[in-house]
C-alpha cells in the first residue's frame, strides 16, 4: 500500500508541477469552481426540468438529481471513514490554485459528481457520452492542477461515481419522486395532474426507447 501512496504522490508532482502550463491557469480555476458541489450538474437538471416535455418527462432531471446525492451520501462517508490530508497540507512542492477545502483527500467529490452524472445521462440519452464524458474528464483533472487533489484521489471518486450512477438506476426514481412531490401543494395542483410529466418508463428504458416503441405500434 506503501508503494502504491508513494507512487501516487510521485505522479501528483509531475502532473501538478512539471506540467503546468500558467496559461491553462484561469481555465482551470474555472472548472473547478463551476463544477464544485456538482453545480454544473445540477444546472443540467434544471435544463431538463425546463425541456422536460421534450425528454419523456420528469424521470430524466429526478434520476440526474438522485444519482448526484447518491454519490454525495458515498463520497462523505468515505472522506470521513478514510480521512486522507490534501496535498498541500503534506507535500513541500503543491502549485496551489484555490482554496483549500476542509473536507479530506479521498475521494474527490467533483470526480464523483461529474461521473454519476456522466452514467446517468449516458443511460439516459447514449449520444450524451460525447460531451459528458470529456466534462468528467476535464473536471476530475481541474483538482489535481489546481493542487486539492491527489491522482488516486480523482480514480477513486471516478470509479464510486460510476458505481453510484449504477445503483441510482436500479432505484424506483420516478415512484419515490411521485410520492415527495405529492406533498408540494403547487407542484401537486400544477404539475402532477399531467401525465406525460410523471411517465410510466421503466429505469432502463430511455425516453428516446419509449418514443421508438410508440412509433412502432403507431
Amino acid at each position: 500500500m506503501e508503494a502504491i501512496l508513494s507512487f501516487d504522490r510521485q505522479l501528483f508532482h509531475w502532473l501538478n508541477v512539471q506540467l503546468n502550463i500558467p496559461a491553462l491557469d484561469w481555465f482551470m480555476i474555472l472548472v473547478s469552481a463551476v463544477s464544485d458541489k456538482g453545480l454544473f450538474w445540477f444546472l443540467i437538471v434544471i435544463v431538463l426540468l425546463l425541456i422536460r416535455q421534450r425528454v419523456g418527462g420528469l424521470r430524466p432531471a429526478a434520476t440526474l438529481f438522485a444519482g448526484i446525492g447518491i454519490g454525495g451520501v458515498i463520497e462523505y462517508a468515505m472522506k470521513f471513514a478514510i480521512m486522507r490530508p490534501r496535498p498541500p497540507a503534506v507535500e513541500e512542492q503543491v502549485i496551489h490554485l484555490t482554496h483549500m477545502p476542509i473536507s479530506s483527500s479521498f475521494p474527490s467529490g467533483h470526480a464523483v459528481s461529474s461521473f454519476v452524472s456522466m452514467y446517468v445521462l449516458y443511460r439516459l440519452f447514449p449520444k450524451s457520452i460525447r460531451w459528458t464524458l470529456p466534462c468528467a474528464l476535464i473536471m476530475a483533472y481541474s483538482r489535481i492542477y489546481v493542487g486539492v487533489h491527489y491522482p488516486l484521489d480523482v480514480i477513486g471518486g471516478a470509479i464510486i461515481g460510476i458505481i453510484a450512477g449504477k445503483i441510482t438506476m436500479r432505484v424506483p426514481v420516478m415512484k419515490i419522486a411521485y410520492k415527495i412531490l405529492s406533498y408540494v401543494p403547487i407542484i401537486r395542483r400544477y404539475i402532477l395532474p399531467n401525465a406525460e410529466i410523471i411517465p410510466q418508463n421503466s429505469p432502463a428504458e430511455t425516453p428516446f426507447a419509449a418514443q421508438k416503441k410508440q412509433n412502432e405500434k403507431v
